[in-house]
Parts: C-alpha cells; structure tokens; sequence
C-alpha cells in the first residue's frame, strides 16, 4: 500500500514510523513510545487514539494500555 497522506497529527506520522522501524517489538506501551520519540507521554496518547481509529494501530491490552500495529499500519508506506 502507497499513500501519500496527511495525518490531522503530525506526531501520528512520526510515531507510525517509529513502530514500523521497531517491528522487532510486538506491542508498545505509550510511555515507551514517547521515550523512543523524545515527546510528552500525554502527546503520543493523542495521536495513538487518531491512529486507532484510522485502523493502523490496535490496543493489545488495558492494564497497562498496550498498542500494535495492523497489517494496514505495518504496509502502508509514509511520504516525508
């Protein structure tokens, strides 16, 4: 899949990139993330719900809060 689209978040679009580079790792916690990207916890929390509900990231589990990507997230490839 190619597309070149605009995220409402440009932090959605890092961190997508971010997980697809990472994919050695199944599942992501927030905060992991937000380390990995040197952003706030509370800003990748607001992107990670627009990338759940656009379908290219799904939670794993709730306590804690754990994402993974979907196969729509793991193929789609992310224009600079």
């Amino acid at each position: 899949v190619f597309l070149n689209w605009n995220l409402k978040f440009e932090n959605g679009k890092l961190i997508l990139k971010y997980l697809q580079e990472h994919q050695e790792e199944d599942s992501w916690k927030a905060r992991d993330i937000a380390e990995g990207l040197f952003m706030t916890s509370k800003r990748v929390s607001g992107a990670m719900r627009k990338l759940v509900t656009d379908g290219y990231i799904e939670k794993l589990g709730q306590d804690p809060v754990v994402y993974g990507l979907t196969e729509t997230g793991k193929n789609i490839v992310i224009e600079d």
